[in-house]
């Protein structure tokens, strides 16, 4: 004989397969050796880490249109220089010299890009709070640079305390400079022999390793300084290291990281720092497109298989750039780094030299430089939100929407509403989504959880159990789907115009609303003194089952249906 509490046990094994379902599931990536302009109307723009994106709509000479994106500078660097939103007004032309995508043709890499007020700025350009162009790029992290600040602690070490950040001359490539060869042991070539760009870790929002990611992408870095020791916080990826100056060795039980274990001493005005206790990584992580050539190599390099562009319009000769991403290189447990930091006169430039150390996979050390200057700009945690494999996850026939075309006021709201408080948390923190979606997944677990409880039951079984007996779940059922209402709004707000046209999450939507109301007018029916069920209660009861699996069938193809 099967009770109430039977009934729970059964309803919740059931539902259980189901919520395992519950879950949606500047690199080598374009081809800088060549160049074409494309126009076109705004639809949206992302102002997001590691890489913004402006999507705008390309018309054909058979007036098709096709949605294109161009990948501009990491948010937090744009908006460091004056880009908002509001540069990109929505149904707004623009025009873009640009990059092709070496897989994807709706995608490019924007070198410049022309507003339709005439303003034509590149990926460096730095804008006022007018909207014009800065003549002088370097104007505002050099006026920061020359505030006075105090030059030594009390201890008469140098005092490089603040926020660091890189600043590039224009014209001149990302990264570092001085950087000697990387030529790999024999182990070090196995370890990379499956290497591919999904193995980056930037591309899942993480750190790379203490040396690249301390200019990259010209984040402000931040260093608090004492007597003791001193935090470093890097403004990419939010990666976090400390370097002990009292004699602190690592512990025996010191889990091994991409920050390592630094200790650091000051030698008249050089702070050296020595850095063990790493995990297996990535020096070089793998990117997109050709690899160079390494002296030593004994392969020749393999022709790049054809970009697929045929419904790409002509493009003009570019300048030709460099021979793609570098090949990549792991590290090993035993990588020892050692860091020369030191200021200049004025005490506002910081040079680091370094040295990479790794008997297992490097034949000889590598070594460089990089220079980071005092900026009074504020500090930004890292908020990572990569769009890089939007489009090439999807087939390129799902950019082309003129079924689903998007006025310009709703593409607006849509933006607003992804752009407003609500949406960044979720599409640009590291706790934002995860939290919405598990709130989303425990409604979804009471509602439909408490609704299937009934509907099992009005179909015959634990006929001995009177159905009035769940007239108290059904309010606990309601709470699961305020719960749900609030999380699902949260989580349309972190991608809304994906979700707006997406049809599985339209027709998810749709019959969720319908099994709701099902189940309300069934409640209605049923929870009333009787013993036994009207086979028009059944009827309903069966379409109702139907329904809510649709309606989960439908929310598991939103990330596979777009």
């Amino acid at each position: 004989m099967c009770n109430l509490r039977c009934l729970i046990v059964i309803t919740l094994l059931a539902l259980s397969p189901l919520s395992a379902f519950a879950h949606h599931g500047s690199s080598g990536q374009f081809d800088t050796s060549q160049t074409f302009v494309v126009s076109g109307s705004i639809t949206r723009v992302r102002l997001v880490n590691p890489h913004s994106y402006v999507y705008f709509d390309v018309k054909d000479d058979n007036n098709g249109v096709t949605n294109m994106r161009c990948e501009l500078q990491s948010g937090s660097l744009l908006k460091r220089r004056g880009w908002t939103t509001e540069l990109f007004e929505i149904g707004s032309h623009i025009s873009i010299l640009g990059s092709p995508d070496r897989k994807d043709p709706t995608t490019c890499y924007m070198n410049e890009i022309t507003f339709e007020n005439g303003i034509t700025a590149s990926r460096d350009s730095t804008f006022t709070d007018k909207g014009t162009i800065v003549s002088d790029t370097k104007s505002k992290d050099t006026q920061s640079s020359k505030a006075t600040r105090q030059t030594t602690l009390s201890d008469g070490s140098p005092n490089i305390n603040g926020n660091w950040a890189m600043v590039r001359e224009r014209g001149a490539p990302p990264g570092a400079g001085g950087n000697s060869p990387i030529i790999l042991t024999e182990a070090g070539k196995a370890a990379v022999l499956d290497a591919a760009s999904s193995q980056n870790p930037r591309f899942h929002c993480e750190p790379t390793n203490i040396i690249m990611d301390w200019w990259f992408d010209q984040m402000v870095n931040h260093i608090e300084q004492t007597h003791t020791k001193i935090e470093l916080t890097y403004g990419f990826m939010n990666l976090q290291r400390t370097i002990y100056l009292d004699g602190t060795s690592m512990p025996d039980d010191y889990q091994p990281s991409r920050a390592g274990f630094s200790t650091g001493k000051w030698t008249g005005d050089t702070l050296v720092v020595t850095t063990t206790g790493f995990d297996e990584g990535w020096i070089m992580a793998p990117l997109e497109g050709e690899r160079r050539e390494r002296p030593g190599d004994a392969k020749a390099k393999g022709e790049r298989p054809p970009r697929p562009d045929a419904d790409r319009p002509p493009r003009p000769d570019g300048a030709r750039g460099r021979m793609g991403p570098p090949s990549p290189a792991k590290n090993s447990s035993q990588l020892t780094i050692t860091e020369r930091f030191t200021l200049n006169e004025d005490k506002t430039v910081l040079t680091r030299e370094y040295t990479l150390v790794d008997p297992v996979n490097l034949e000889q050390p590598i070594t460089g430089s990089d220079k980071v200057t005092f900026t009074e700009d504020s500090y930004e945690p890292y908020a990572c939100d990569d769009l890089t494999t939007e489009r090439t996850q999807n087939t390129p026939q799902n950019n082309h929407h003129t079924d689903t075309k998007l006025s310009a006021s709703t593409a607006k709201s849509l933006n607003w509403l992804e752009e407003s408080g609500l949406g960044l948390t979720v599409s640009s923190t590291q706790w934002g989504y995860p939290i919405a979606l598990t709130l989303h997944a425990i409604g979804m677990g009471i509602l439909v959880g408490v609704s299937l409880m009934l509907l099992i039951r009005v179909l015959g079984f634990a006929a001995d159990i009177p159905i009035i007996a769940m007239a108290p779940y059904w309010r606990i059922a309601q709470g699961g789907f305020v719960i749900n209402l609030l999380s699902g709004i949260a989580l349309f707000s972190g991608n809304a115009t994906e979700l707006y046209v997406n049809w599985a999450f339209r027709i998810k939507l749709l019959l969720v609303f319908i099994g709701l109301g099902l189940t309300w007018w069934l409640v209605k029916l049923c929870m009333k003194p009787a013993t036994s069920t009207a086979p028009k209660q059944t009827k309903i009861a069966a379409l109702t089952l139907i329904v809510w699996v649709a309606a989960i069938i439908a929310g598991r193809l939103i990330g596979y249906w777009s």
